[in-house]
């Protein structure tokens, strides 16, 4: 791992926050705010990618705002636990802990009457929003799809961290073979492994980890993880970790044993999904072509009432500082709730620099699963893999 940090590059985050005042004045504003939880909440926080992208700045399992003026950033803590690191890692920003409940004083007393472009405030907690209200704080135009198009293509930078998270990603696949050979239940597996993840750099790292004669959904926690592995059972492992806040991501599948003749179908419908949606995904081709290319091979492959059986996740988002990164997520359909909207229309096209995640699913009920996840750069020739363990459904002992 290369051992930096986010406070090593402090004036790319000034770049990124001169390019967000820009944005909050087109609009009207004259500073911004940028409301974040830590990355304590892994894949369930949207806004603390952008609070990231614009700061560095992580407050794990606490509250933060940034505010953006034309004077300079200042980083409002909601926790004084959390003022030491923030004035050791982050000193090209002025630091101060304010509790939450009193952000809005603090904005009114250093902003009396500016107007004030907002992003990630649609988390921001309900107690928070009011005292703001309270307070008079003139909250302006909120700025989230503009600031997310800021991180649509990734720098150089960020692109090597996305590729030491994809190397972890790989480390945690080699090991699975031999963790499940111990025969341990699969929390501790998944324990074992998320640990070694953290041992090899990562600042975070979940899982996933499916063992059952027949794979039925993405099993996260040691209440529904506790079958031993045995012969005959499929092994669907789901990876998502980041490395100074970039994520990575990926799926690999087998079983113990020799492959079932249905699992071995199964395997071949994602894999077959899968090369078809990273052949979408060339510079200038549609945003959303890779959901459609996906989706196109599934109805070929599997008749129309059997799809109607199949209990399926996205097939695919977009990664960055946030696990579902914005504007390159939405255009691919949540199939797991079936009320969810369909797949976003996107006036974007593929560009060199994004990074998304094709992970093609599909479970049987009572029959099995196949998942399999594939970390994408799209570059000006067309998508380069960052994972590069095979992706060839394997036998475990």
């Amino acid at each position: 791992m290369t051992g930096e940090v986010p406070g090593d590059n402090p004036d790319l985050f000034a770049q990124r926050r001169d390019a967000l005042l820009r944005l909050a004045r087109d609009h009207g504003a004259d500073s911004a705010a940028i409301f974040g939880f830590g990355s304590a909440l892994g894949a369930g926080s949207a806004s603390h990618g952008a609070l990231r992208f614009f700061s560095g700045w992580d407050g794990h399992e606490s509250l933060s705002l940034l505010l953006v003026t034309p004077a300079g950033a200042r980083l409002l803590l909601g926790s004084p636990f959390m003022l030491p690191l923030a004035l050791e890692s982050r000193p090209d920003l002025v630091v101060e802990y304010v509790p939450p409940l009193d952000w809005g004083t603090a904005l009114a007393a250093r902003l009396p009457g500016a107007s004030l472009a907002t992003v990630g405030f649609g988390e921001l907690p309900r107690q928070v929003d009011a005292a703001l209200t309270r307070d008079g704080v003139a909250i302006g135009l909120a700025l989230d799809e503009a600031a997310a198009r800021l991180r649509l293509a990734k720098d150089a930078h960020a692109i090597a961290l996305h590729r030491e998270a994809a190397a972890l990603c790989d480390v945690l696949f080699g090991r699975l073979g031999g963790e499940l050979a111990r025969r341990l239940p699969a929390w501790e597996v998944q324990l074992n492994l998320e640990t070694e993840a953290r041992r090899q750099g990562a600042d975070y790292c979940r899982t996933w980890l499916t063992v059952a004669p027949a794979a039925d959904y993405p099993r996260y926690w040691p209440a529904e993880a506790r079958r031993v592995p045995e012969p005959g059972d499929q092994v669907l492992f789901g990876v998502a970790l980041t490395v100074d806040g970039h994520w990575g991501h990926g799926i690999r599948m087998g079983g113990i044993g020799p492959q079932k003749a249905e699992h071995h179908e199964l395997a071949g419908h994602v894999e077959a999904m899968l090369e078809a949606g990273l052949s979408a995904l060339r510079p200038g081709l549609p945003l959303g072509g890779a959901e459609q290319a996906m989706e196109a091979v599934l109805a070929g492959r599997v008749d129309a009432q059997d799809r109607r059986r199949l209990r399926r996740f996205r097939n695919g988002h977009g990664l960055g500082f946030s696990y579902e990164e914005p504007l390159t997520t939405g255009v691919f359909r949540q199939h797991f709730d079936p009320g969810a909207p369909p797949a976003a229309t996107s006036d974007l096209a593929l560009a060199p620099g994004m990074i998304l995640e094709l992970h093609p699913n599909l479970f049987v009920p009572d029959l099995g699963g196949a998942a399999l996840g594939e970390m994408v750069l799209v570059t000006p020739a067309g998508p380069e893999c960052l994972l590069h363990h095979p992706r060839v459904c394997q036998s475990w002992d």
